[in-house]
């Protein structure tokens, strides 16, 4: 092997031990994300379950001031106040009963993944029933829904809703 061909050959092998060092510490550096808490994931599914359980008594086909008022009652408590805004500006935003049959009876959550230490997006499904599903078991369908939940002043609250049946 002539001294070219041989500085050629070490260079390679620099570079590549490089690529795998640099590779290696990517893959197996410590988390700089602290772990989410049982008392988060907790609290996140309490909300969540709550909020998906109330759905069915907000009717959209109710008058404006109807729903608005359903949503004071039943969904406020579990929302920021900027998702109550876009609810008041765009209620087609506003998740709910959009027919008699079938109707939204809860949500079940998929996966629960950390944006940052303030936040999660909830993945699931909004699971719809009519009175033969409640009589004889299973349900009527589900509809994918994503939540976004954020902690504001140590509580946790629903930020944004993406999904769910639509009329």
């Amino acid at each position: 092997m002539n001294t070219n061909g041989l500085v050629k050959f070490i260079v390679v092998v620099i570079v590549l031990l490089l690529a795998i060092s640099v590779g290696a510490y990517l893959l197996f550096r410590p988390s700089t994300m602290t772990p989410p808490s049982a008392a988060d994931i907790n609290a996140i599914y309490q909300v969540v379950g709550e909020f998906g359980a109330r759905l069915k008594d907000v009717d959209i086909n109710a008058s404006d001031q109807d729903i608005m008022t359903a949503v004071d009652f039943d969904l406020k408590q579990f929302i920021t106040d900027r998702l109550y805004q876009v609810f008041v500006q765009d209620k087609i935003r506003i998740p709910g009963r959009y027919v008699s049959s079938p109707w939204p009876e809860r949500i079940e959550i998929n996966s629960v993944q950390m944006l940052d230490s303030g936040s999660y997006a909830v993945h699931g499904s909004q699971v719809m029933m009519t009175d033969d599903t409640v009589a004889h078991g299973g349900n009527a369908g589900e509809e994918p829904i994503t939540l976004t939940l954020k902690k504001v002043n140590g509580i946790w609250f629903i930020d944004d809703v993406i999904g769910g049946p639509k009329a």
